[in-house]
Protein backbone atom coordinates (compact mmCIF):
# COMPACT_ATOMS: atom_id res chain seq x y z
CA UNK A 1 0.00 0.00 0.00
CA UNK A 2 2.67 2.39 0.90
CA UNK A 3 4.52 1.89 -2.40
CA UNK A 4 1.21 2.61 -4.06
CA UNK A 5 1.48 5.68 -3.16
CA UNK A 6 5.08 6.77 -3.30
CA UNK A 7 4.68 9.10 -6.29
CA UNK A 8 2.26 10.53 -4.13
CA UNK A 9 4.62 11.16 -1.08
CA UNK A 10 7.58 13.00 -3.61
CA UNK A 11 4.65 15.06 -5.40
CA UNK A 12 3.98 16.34 -1.79
CA UNK A 13 7.42 16.90 -0.75
CA UNK A 14 8.78 18.06 -3.51
CA UNK A 15 6.57 20.88 -3.41
CA UNK A 16 6.64 21.77 0.43
CA UNK A 17 10.67 21.86 -0.27
CA UNK A 18 9.68 24.10 -2.95
CA UNK A 19 7.89 26.16 -0.63
CA UNK A 20 10.26 26.35 2.13
CA UNK A 21 13.13 26.79 -0.09
CA UNK A 22 11.09 30.32 -1.81
CA UNK A 23 10.10 31.70 1.34
CA UNK A 24 13.74 31.78 3.20
CA UNK A 25 15.55 32.60 -0.48
CA UNK A 26 13.42 34.97 -1.41
CA UNK A 27 12.96 36.56 2.22
CA UNK A 28 16.80 36.67 2.22
CA UNK A 29 17.71 38.11 -0.99
CA UNK A 30 19.54 34.54 -2.02
CA UNK A 31 17.63 33.91 -5.28
CA UNK A 32 15.74 35.70 -7.64
CA UNK A 33 12.03 35.15 -8.72
CA UNK A 34 13.18 34.33 -12.38
CA UNK A 35 15.61 31.28 -10.51
CA UNK A 36 12.49 30.10 -8.65
CA UNK A 37 10.72 30.05 -11.71
CA UNK A 38 13.14 27.48 -13.27
CA UNK A 39 13.22 25.51 -10.40
CA UNK A 40 8.95 25.02 -10.22
CA UNK A 41 9.17 24.59 -14.09
CA UNK A 42 12.28 21.84 -13.59
CA UNK A 43 10.03 20.39 -10.42
CA UNK A 44 6.88 19.74 -13.28
CA UNK A 45 9.22 18.04 -15.86
CA UNK A 46 10.68 15.52 -12.73
CA UNK A 47 6.93 14.90 -11.20
CA UNK A 48 5.08 14.24 -14.06
CA UNK A 49 3.81 10.71 -14.82
CA UNK A 50 5.01 8.99 -18.47
CA UNK A 51 1.88 9.19 -19.99
CA UNK A 52 1.18 11.92 -23.21
CA UNK A 53 -1.83 13.89 -21.46
CA UNK A 54 -0.04 14.31 -18.31
CA UNK A 55 2.80 15.49 -20.81
CA UNK A 56 1.07 17.40 -22.47
CA UNK A 57 -0.65 19.71 -19.34
CA UNK A 58 2.54 19.67 -17.69
CA UNK A 59 4.21 21.88 -20.67
CA UNK A 60 0.90 24.23 -20.87
CA UNK A 61 1.71 24.81 -16.86
CA UNK A 62 5.48 25.57 -18.04
CA UNK A 63 4.71 28.00 -20.44
CA UNK A 64 1.73 29.85 -18.25
CA UNK A 65 4.51 30.25 -15.19
CA UNK A 66 6.38 32.80 -17.05
CA UNK A 67 3.35 35.01 -17.16
CA UNK A 68 3.03 35.32 -13.02
CA UNK A 69 5.69 37.23 -11.29
CA UNK A 70 5.02 36.64 -7.78
CA UNK A 71 5.98 33.65 -5.66
CA UNK A 72 3.03 33.13 -4.84
CA UNK A 73 0.82 32.70 -7.63
CA UNK A 74 3.64 30.34 -9.05
CA UNK A 75 2.65 28.24 -5.82
CA UNK A 76 -1.19 28.32 -6.49
CA UNK A 77 -0.58 27.79 -9.87
CA UNK A 78 1.17 24.36 -9.13
CA UNK A 79 -1.19 23.38 -6.89
CA UNK A 80 -3.69 23.90 -9.70
CA UNK A 81 -1.67 21.38 -11.79
CA UNK A 82 -2.06 19.06 -8.65
CA UNK A 83 -5.54 19.41 -8.77
CA UNK A 84 -5.90 18.71 -12.45
CA UNK A 85 -2.92 15.70 -12.72
CA UNK A 86 -5.01 14.27 -10.38
CA UNK A 87 -8.53 14.65 -11.80
CA UNK A 88 -6.76 12.65 -15.35
CA UNK A 89 -6.43 9.82 -13.36
CA UNK A 90 -9.36 10.24 -11.12
CA UNK A 91 -11.70 6.67 -10.78
CA UNK A 92 -14.18 7.48 -7.59
CA UNK A 93 -16.26 10.54 -7.47
CA UNK A 94 -14.57 11.76 -4.47
CA UNK A 95 -11.03 12.44 -5.78
CA UNK A 96 -13.26 13.63 -8.51
CA UNK A 97 -14.80 16.07 -6.40
CA UNK A 98 -11.58 16.89 -4.08
CA UNK A 99 -9.36 17.67 -7.54
CA UNK A 100 -12.08 19.72 -9.53
CA UNK A 101 -12.73 22.48 -6.16
CA UNK A 102 -8.84 22.37 -5.59
CA UNK A 103 -8.73 24.28 -9.34
CA UNK A 104 -11.36 26.23 -7.96
CA UNK A 105 -9.96 27.38 -5.05
CA UNK A 106 -7.07 27.97 -6.41
CA UNK A 107 -8.49 30.28 -9.43
CA UNK A 108 -10.29 32.18 -6.79
CA UNK A 109 -7.27 32.80 -5.04
CA UNK A 110 -5.17 33.96 -7.43
CA UNK A 111 -8.15 36.47 -8.81
CA UNK A 112 -7.99 38.52 -5.65
CA UNK A 113 -4.14 38.07 -5.16
CA UNK A 114 -3.16 39.33 -8.63
CA UNK A 115 -6.30 42.00 -8.53
CA UNK A 116 -4.42 45.34 -9.00
CA UNK A 117 -5.19 49.33 -9.59
CA UNK A 118 -8.88 50.06 -10.32
CA UNK A 119 -10.42 46.60 -11.65
CA UNK A 120 -9.57 45.48 -7.69
CA UNK A 121 -12.96 45.46 -7.04
CA UNK A 122 -14.52 44.33 -10.24
CA UNK A 123 -12.16 41.21 -10.15
CA UNK A 124 -12.83 40.61 -6.41
CA UNK A 125 -16.62 40.60 -7.42
CA UNK A 126 -16.05 38.27 -10.02
CA UNK A 127 -14.58 35.97 -8.43
CA UNK A 128 -16.64 35.62 -5.34
CA UNK A 129 -20.04 35.46 -7.98
CA UNK A 130 -17.61 32.26 -9.48
CA UNK A 131 -17.22 30.56 -5.97
CA UNK A 132 -20.54 30.87 -4.72
CA UNK A 133 -21.97 29.56 -7.72
CA UNK A 134 -19.39 26.99 -7.86
CA UNK A 135 -20.37 26.03 -4.14
CA UNK A 136 -23.73 25.35 -4.82
CA UNK A 137 -23.13 22.96 -8.22
CA UNK A 138 -20.93 21.19 -6.46
CA UNK A 139 -22.76 21.04 -2.90
CA UNK A 140 -25.81 19.46 -5.10
CA UNK A 141 -23.28 17.07 -6.74
CA UNK A 142 -22.17 16.34 -3.13
CA UNK A 143 -25.39 15.70 -1.82
CA UNK A 144 -26.38 13.42 -4.98
CA UNK A 145 -22.81 11.34 -4.41
CA UNK A 146 -23.92 10.73 -0.84
CA UNK A 147 -27.37 10.05 -1.65
CA UNK A 148 -25.24 7.59 -4.28
CA UNK A 149 -22.87 5.47 -2.10
CA UNK A 150 -26.23 5.15 0.68
CA UNK A 151 -28.30 3.36 -2.06
CA UNK A 152 -25.37 1.39 -3.39
CA UNK A 153 -22.11 1.13 -1.28
CA UNK A 154 -19.81 2.48 -3.62
CA UNK A 155 -18.15 5.48 -5.43
CA UNK A 156 -17.05 3.90 -7.99
CA UNK A 157 -17.85 5.89 -11.66
CA UNK A 158 -18.44 2.86 -14.08
CA UNK A 159 -22.23 1.83 -13.03
CA UNK A 160 -23.17 4.85 -11.47
CA UNK A 161 -25.49 7.89 -12.59
CA UNK A 162 -23.51 10.47 -13.44
CA UNK A 163 -25.05 13.04 -14.33
CA UNK A 164 -24.18 15.04 -11.86
CA UNK A 165 -20.63 14.56 -13.28
CA UNK A 166 -21.61 15.94 -16.62
CA UNK A 167 -23.50 19.07 -15.08
CA UNK A 168 -20.65 20.54 -12.70
CA UNK A 169 -18.00 19.64 -15.33
CA UNK A 170 -20.45 21.30 -17.98
CA UNK A 171 -20.78 24.69 -15.63
CA UNK A 172 -16.59 24.50 -15.00
CA UNK A 173 -15.84 24.76 -18.83
CA UNK A 174 -18.38 27.67 -19.36
CA UNK A 175 -21.15 26.18 -20.92
CA UNK A 176 -24.35 28.60 -21.88
CA UNK A 177 -27.00 28.39 -19.79
CA UNK A 178 -24.15 28.31 -17.51
CA UNK A 179 -21.85 31.16 -18.47
CA UNK A 180 -22.62 33.71 -17.17
CA UNK A 181 -19.18 33.82 -14.39
CA UNK A 182 -16.84 33.64 -17.23
CA UNK A 183 -17.72 36.67 -19.39
CA UNK A 184 -17.60 38.42 -15.71
CA UNK A 185 -14.26 37.06 -15.16
CA UNK A 186 -12.62 37.60 -18.70
CA UNK A 187 -13.91 41.42 -18.06
CA UNK A 188 -12.09 42.09 -14.78
CA UNK A 189 -9.05 39.67 -14.27
CA UNK A 190 -5.43 40.39 -14.78
CA UNK A 191 -4.28 38.87 -18.57
CA UNK A 192 -2.07 36.03 -17.07
CA UNK A 193 -5.17 34.71 -14.81
CA UNK A 194 -7.34 35.11 -18.12
CA UNK A 195 -4.09 33.43 -20.05
CA UNK A 196 -5.01 30.29 -17.32
CA UNK A 197 -8.14 30.35 -17.12
CA UNK A 198 -9.08 29.64 -20.63
CA UNK A 199 -6.28 26.77 -21.19
CA UNK A 200 -5.34 24.86 -18.43
CA UNK A 201 -8.74 23.49 -16.50
CA UNK A 202 -10.27 23.40 -20.36
CA UNK A 203 -7.82 20.56 -21.02
CA UNK A 204 -7.56 18.72 -17.88
CA UNK A 205 -11.36 18.44 -18.02
CA UNK A 206 -11.97 17.55 -21.41
CA UNK A 207 -8.93 14.54 -20.90
CA UNK A 208 -10.50 13.39 -18.03
CA UNK A 209 -13.71 12.94 -19.99
CA UNK A 210 -11.89 11.38 -22.88
CA UNK A 211 -9.93 8.85 -20.52
CA UNK A 212 -11.52 8.07 -17.24
CA UNK A 213 -15.23 8.99 -17.80
CA UNK A 214 -17.97 7.58 -20.27
CA UNK A 215 -21.91 8.40 -19.90
CA UNK A 216 -24.66 8.44 -21.93
CA UNK A 217 -26.56 11.56 -21.75
CA UNK A 218 -26.72 13.45 -25.04
CA UNK A 219 -25.27 17.37 -24.68
CA UNK A 220 -27.17 18.53 -27.66
CA UNK A 221 -28.94 20.93 -26.23
CA UNK A 222 -25.90 22.43 -24.44
CA UNK A 223 -24.07 22.68 -27.66
CA UNK A 224 -27.14 24.71 -29.52
CA UNK A 225 -27.36 26.78 -26.36
CA UNK A 226 -23.27 27.35 -26.53
CA UNK A 227 -23.09 28.10 -30.02
CA UNK A 228 -25.55 30.72 -30.32
CA UNK A 229 -25.50 32.63 -26.86
CA UNK A 230 -21.63 32.62 -28.32
CA UNK A 231 -22.18 34.24 -31.66
CA UNK A 232 -24.79 36.22 -31.02
CA UNK A 233 -23.50 37.65 -27.55
CA UNK A 234 -20.71 38.80 -28.87
CA UNK A 235 -22.58 41.59 -31.03
CA UNK A 236 -22.50 45.06 -29.09
CA UNK A 237 -19.53 44.37 -26.61
CA UNK A 238 -17.49 47.57 -25.92
CA UNK A 239 -14.46 45.39 -24.73
CA UNK A 240 -12.08 43.27 -26.44
CA UNK A 241 -11.78 40.94 -23.46
CA UNK A 242 -15.85 40.47 -23.48
CA UNK A 243 -16.04 39.78 -26.75
CA UNK A 244 -13.10 36.80 -26.87
CA UNK A 245 -15.33 35.63 -23.85
CA UNK A 246 -18.63 34.88 -26.07
CA UNK A 247 -16.14 33.45 -28.59
CA UNK A 248 -14.78 31.04 -26.39
CA UNK A 249 -18.28 30.66 -25.44
CA UNK A 250 -18.56 29.38 -29.16
CA UNK A 251 -15.28 27.57 -29.42
CA UNK A 252 -16.88 25.64 -26.24
CA UNK A 253 -19.73 24.69 -27.99
CA UNK A 254 -17.97 23.34 -31.00
CA UNK A 255 -15.95 21.04 -28.76
CA UNK A 256 -18.72 19.40 -27.04
CA UNK A 257 -20.07 18.57 -30.91
CA UNK A 258 -16.72 17.07 -31.56
CA UNK A 259 -17.01 14.84 -28.32
CA UNK A 260 -20.87 14.27 -29.45
CA UNK A 261 -20.25 13.31 -33.51
CA UNK A 262 -16.59 13.22 -33.81
CA UNK A 263 -14.70 11.82 -30.95
CA UNK A 264 -11.85 12.89 -28.84
CA UNK A 265 -9.32 12.37 -31.69
CA UNK A 266 -11.09 15.51 -33.41
CA UNK A 267 -11.58 17.03 -30.43
CA UNK A 268 -7.98 17.15 -29.41
CA UNK A 269 -7.22 18.45 -32.81
CA UNK A 270 -9.14 21.59 -32.17
CA UNK A 271 -8.15 21.95 -28.73
CA UNK A 272 -4.92 22.06 -29.73
CA UNK A 273 -5.47 24.98 -32.38
CA UNK A 274 -7.30 26.35 -29.51
CA UNK A 275 -4.81 26.63 -26.58
CA UNK A 276 -2.00 27.36 -28.67
CA UNK A 277 -4.31 30.11 -30.35
CA UNK A 278 -5.00 31.75 -26.95
CA UNK A 279 -1.58 31.60 -25.40
CA UNK A 280 -0.19 33.79 -28.57
CA UNK A 281 -3.60 35.76 -28.66
CA UNK A 282 -2.61 37.08 -24.71
CA UNK A 283 0.70 37.62 -26.04
CA UNK A 284 1.36 39.60 -28.87
CA UNK A 285 1.49 43.22 -29.37
CA UNK A 286 2.39 43.14 -33.10
CA UNK A 287 -1.42 43.89 -34.46
CA UNK A 288 -0.78 42.00 -37.87
CA UNK A 289 0.58 38.99 -35.75
CA UNK A 290 -2.58 39.38 -33.61
CA UNK A 291 -4.83 39.43 -36.72
CA UNK A 292 -3.14 35.89 -37.45
CA UNK A 293 -4.50 34.33 -34.31
CA UNK A 294 -8.01 36.02 -34.51
CA UNK A 295 -9.02 35.21 -38.01
CA UNK A 296 -7.57 31.58 -37.39
CA UNK A 297 -9.86 31.54 -34.16
CA UNK A 298 -12.56 33.17 -36.58
CA UNK A 299 -12.25 29.79 -38.71
CA UNK A 300 -11.40 31.71 -42.00
CA UNK A 301 -9.61 29.47 -44.52
CA UNK A 302 -6.65 29.11 -45.03
CA UNK A 303 -5.64 29.00 -41.14
CA UNK A 304 -5.42 26.36 -38.85
CA UNK A 305 -8.63 26.91 -37.03
CA UNK A 306 -10.69 26.78 -40.36
CA UNK A 307 -9.49 22.54 -40.69
CA UNK A 308 -9.95 22.45 -36.94
CA UNK A 309 -13.74 23.26 -37.71
CA UNK A 310 -14.31 21.58 -41.12
CA UNK A 311 -13.41 18.04 -39.57
CA UNK A 312 -15.82 18.35 -36.91
CA UNK A 313 -18.20 19.59 -39.40
CA UNK A 314 -17.55 16.56 -41.71
CA UNK A 315 -18.05 14.45 -38.60
CA UNK A 316 -20.59 16.03 -37.80
CA UNK A 317 -21.95 15.20 -41.60
CA UNK A 318 -20.94 11.84 -41.48
CA UNK A 319 -22.78 10.70 -38.06
CA UNK A 320 -26.11 12.48 -39.53
CA UNK A 321 -26.36 15.46 -36.77
CA UNK A 322 -27.64 17.63 -39.35
CA UNK A 323 -29.35 19.75 -36.81
CA UNK A 324 -26.35 20.27 -34.93
CA UNK A 325 -24.46 20.76 -38.10
CA UNK A 326 -26.47 23.31 -39.80
CA UNK A 327 -26.89 25.49 -36.23
CA UNK A 328 -22.96 25.06 -36.44
CA UNK A 329 -22.51 26.68 -39.77
CA UNK A 330 -24.99 29.18 -39.46
CA UNK A 331 -23.37 30.06 -35.84
CA UNK A 332 -19.68 30.08 -37.19
CA UNK A 333 -21.45 32.81 -40.23
CA UNK A 334 -22.39 35.16 -37.49
CA UNK A 335 -19.27 34.48 -36.05
CA UNK A 336 -17.51 35.63 -38.55
CA UNK A 337 -19.43 39.54 -38.72
CA UNK A 338 -17.89 40.50 -35.22
CA UNK A 339 -14.56 38.96 -36.01
CA UNK A 340 -14.62 41.46 -38.70
CA UNK A 341 -14.85 44.56 -36.66
CA UNK A 342 -11.68 42.86 -34.78
CA UNK A 343 -9.80 42.63 -38.20
CA UNK A 344 -10.86 46.41 -39.19
CA UNK A 345 -9.34 47.70 -35.79
CA UNK A 346 -6.35 46.01 -35.88
CA UNK A 347 -5.65 46.67 -39.73
CA UNK A 348 -6.22 49.78 -39.16
CA UNK A 349 -5.37 51.34 -35.58
CA UNK A 350 -1.81 52.28 -35.34
CA UNK A 351 0.50 49.72 -33.51
CA UNK A 352 0.55 51.47 -29.92
CA UNK A 353 -3.11 51.92 -29.66
CA UNK A 354 -3.67 48.12 -30.85
CA UNK A 355 -0.91 47.08 -27.90
CA UNK A 356 -2.84 49.01 -25.73
CA UNK A 357 -5.92 46.51 -26.02
CA UNK A 358 -4.02 43.93 -25.69
CA UNK A 359 -1.93 44.90 -22.77
CA UNK A 360 0.85 42.43 -23.01
CA UNK A 361 4.37 42.49 -23.61
CA UNK A 362 6.43 42.53 -26.52
CA UNK A 363 6.68 39.49 -28.78
CA UNK A 364 9.59 37.39 -28.57
CA UNK A 365 10.92 35.22 -31.58
CA UNK A 366 9.46 32.11 -30.26
CA UNK A 367 5.76 32.98 -30.11
CA UNK A 368 6.12 35.46 -33.57
CA UNK A 369 6.67 32.44 -35.48
CA UNK A 370 3.80 30.29 -33.74
CA UNK A 371 1.67 32.73 -35.19
CA UNK A 372 3.11 32.99 -38.26
CA UNK A 373 3.01 28.78 -37.63
CA UNK A 374 -0.94 29.03 -37.80
CA UNK A 375 -0.83 29.23 -41.32
CA UNK A 376 1.24 26.79 -42.80
CA UNK A 377 0.14 24.27 -39.83
CA UNK A 378 -3.34 22.90 -42.23
CA UNK A 379 -0.45 21.54 -44.19
CA UNK A 380 -0.56 18.90 -41.78
CA UNK A 381 -4.45 18.93 -41.26
CA UNK A 382 -5.30 17.96 -44.37
CA UNK A 383 -4.02 14.63 -44.36
CA UNK A 384 -7.88 13.22 -42.90
CA UNK A 385 -9.81 14.91 -45.94
CA UNK A 386 -7.31 12.92 -48.65
CA UNK A 387 -7.63 9.42 -46.79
Amino acid sequence: MLWNSIYEFDLCIGLLLLIFFGLFSLRNGHVALNHMRFLCQCWLLMITPLEVQDYALCLLTIVLLQNFHSFEALLFLLLGYVGQLYMLHSCNLVSFYICLEAQTLCVVVLCGLLARGASTSFSVEAALKFLLLSAMVSGMALFWFSAMYQRTGSLEMIGQETFWILLVMLFKLGVAPMHLWSVDLYGSIPKSLLLYLSTAPKLSLFTFWASSWHHDYSVGVFILFSMLIGSIGAYGQPALRSLFAYSTINEIGLLLLAVETAGFHTLYQHLGIYIITQLLLWNLTDKRLFLICAVSLAGLPPFAGFFGKAWIFWHAMSVQAFSLLAAALLCTVLSLVYYLRVIRLFWVTPVHIAASFIGAPNPTTLTSACAVALAFTPVMLIKPFII
